[in-house]
């Protein structure tokens, strides 16, 4: 039995998604990794902010200030124009951004959507 293109594609899609959960790392490794990961995005913002040791602690709040809006930013503008995106990760990352929205997303998308 042949497959068409779409159902090619969404084969390919399926099997390239890449799930932490499903890792061959245990969770201890995989919690170490996020960690690392964040704490290489606080020192980037600590050397541009300047030397003092007390940025250390203003790049950490920064980061978590804005790091759904960079998410949401790049996926949005610059991986989307290229490839798609799941409707779920986009919805996730608006409720991240505007969590005083996101009961009445999570309304509309359940009432129109689904």
């Amino acid at each position: 039995m042949k497959r068409s293109i779409g159902e090619k594609a969404s084969f390919l899609e399926r099997r390239e998604d890449v799930h932490l959960c499903n890792s061959v790392l245990d969770l201890r490794c995989l919690e170490e990794l996020r960690e690392i990961d964040k704490h290489e995005i606080i020192a980037k913002i600590s050397e541009i902010i300047g030397p003092n040791p007390q940025n250390l602690c203003l790049a950490e709040k920064i980061f978590e200030s804005v790091k759904f809006n960079i998410t949401r930013y790049v996926l949005h503008h610059e991986y989307c124009r290229n490839n798609s995106i799941r409707r779920r990760l986009l919805i996730w990352l608006d409720s991240k951004v505007n969590p005083s929205e996101e009961a009445a997303l999570a309304s509309f998308m359940h009432k129109y959507l689904e």
